[in-house]
């Protein structure tokens, strides 16, 4: 063969592997950013979380320095680190109508200056949940609220013989409230692997202790929560958590389990005889007025009518010259002056607030539970769940029980913090940029 024909037959050769290889495209390279994830806050502000929830749980006179001494320093953390809060506190703008609107309401109310308190621990206490958002993450959060609540069912072990009359609270359905919240955030912590070892031994000693004080304290609608509320955290991380790993398995779960309770709902709802409320209620110990909490209903009911829009402002129902607020002391065999609530967040709202407020109340509490809904449904871990249900719990209470609607607490504090924790603020940090290749054979 000559030069020629050589280079013919090779020419030929390079053209065939030429087009061959245009058959496998070449790989790409996409330049990315490289994070760490890095604890944001310190030893020193994790402890002094634990004794901001400390003073929460058991909101004593005693413990007052404490709860002003943290407030302090959560508003200096939230100014030192305003390049997170302010951001954050803007987009969770849900929040503030309804504190704002108590602020005004100090111009219709009748006791401005008992009032003057209540407003400022309302717009003080976005801050501090925002505060908590940014600094903690959620398995910090929930780790910070189980030492609090560990400290806290230590201090009560001295009243065990009282725990039945509310122990070192002055209400046992609050003791039982707050206990069934302990009970819940140390099974999350337990059965999070993720969590260092020594807490999660802490957590397995604290779970039935706390459920015990809130046992003892004897509310039947604490020890559902309770135990419901166990149950699904189990179910979860023995069964949900598992079902993650097979590709659309928990969307075809989910819908199946939706479809399952419209059907149930369904069926109940087309009986001729629907008793399953008072079987129910009798099943806990519940009589059909909800031990009282009817007549207080129809007393909000008749104030409300009174001030439809704007309510009574704030502090303006539960006051020692309030004909009406007096009956109901008497009638619940409580002090004359006593302020107790309405038993349920909507009417204690509505009330002091009005058809505005409960409005906007109620846009907050869609808000949380929408973005805690899609914390959840992008990442179905324990402690995502955990939230998850502390929401729906608490949301539940709200036909029941007024804490909720209220400042400084750890009911509001785990009821918003899943919402908050979903824009995930300062949880990484850049340290620099990398290069992805990606192979699209």
């Amino acid at each position: 063969m000559d030069f020629a024909g050589w280079l013919d037959s090779n020419m030929e050769a390079g053209n065939l592997l030429t087009s061959n290889l245009s058959l496998f495209p070449a790989p790409r390279v996409i330049p990315v950013n490289v994070y760490q994830d890095e604890s944001r806050a310190p030893a020193w502000e994790q402890a002094m979380f634990v004794a901001w929830f400390f003073a929460l749980y058991l909101p004593l006179l005693a413990f007052t320095p404490i709860r002003y001494g943290c407030i302090c320093v959560m508003l200096g953390l939230f100014f030192v680190y305003r390049h997170e809060t302010i951001p954050l506190l803007q987009k969770s703008w849900p929040l503030l109508p309804y504190p704002i609107l108590s602020l005004f309401s100090i111009f219709w109310t009748d006791y401005p200056v008992d009032g003057l308190r209540s407003v400022m621990l309302g717009i003080l206490t976005p801050i501090s949940l925002i505060t908590v958002a940014a600094r903690l993450r959620p398995s910090e959060f929930l780790r910070v609220m189980m030492l609090a609540g560990a400290l806290a069912s230590l201090y009560c072990i001295p009243y065990f013989g009282t725990l039945s009359e509310g122990g070192p609270l002055p209400q046992k359905n609050l003791l039982a409230y707050q206990f069934m919240i302990v009970t819940l955030i140390a099974l999350a912590t337990a059965l999070n692997h993720q969590e260092q070892t020594i807490f999660r031994l802490i957590a397995l000693a604290v779970a039935p202790l706390a459920f015990y004080i809130q046992l003892s304290a004897d509310s039947a609608t604490s020890l559902v929560f309770a135990v419901l509320g166990s149950v699904i955290l189990i179910g979860i991380k023995v069964f949900w958590v598992a079902v993650g790993n097979v590709a659309h398995l928990r969307s075809a779960l989910l819908a199946l389990i939706i479809s399952g309770l419209l059907a149930i709902a369904f069926v109940l709802l087309s009986m001729p005889e629907i008793t399953f409320v008072r079987d129910f209620l009798e099943l806990v110990g519940k009589d059909p007025t909800l031990t009282g909490r009817t007549g207080i209903w129809n007393a909000a009911e008749m104030v409300s009518a009174q001030h439809p829009w704007f309510g009574v402002g704030v502090e303006g129902f539960w006051q020692p010259n309030t004909g009406l607020a007096q009956t109901l002391n008497e009638l619940n065999h409580t002090a004359p002056g006593s302020k107790i609530s309405f038993h349920s967040a909507f009417w204690e709202v509505r009330v002091h607030f009005g058809f505005v407020g409960l409005g906007f109340f109620i846009l907050s509490m869609v808000w949380a539970g929408w973005r805690t809904l899609g914390l959840w449904l992008r990442d179905g871990s324990v402690i995502n769940s955990a939230l998850l249900i502390f929401y729906c719990i608490i949301a539940t209470s709200c036909f029941t029980e007024s804490y909720p609607a209220g400042s400084f607490s750890t009911i509001v504090a785990v009821f918003y913090f899943g919402a908050l924790a979903a824009f995930d603020v300062g949880a990484r940090k850049l340290i620099g940029q990398g290069r992805l290749v990606e192979n699209p054979a």
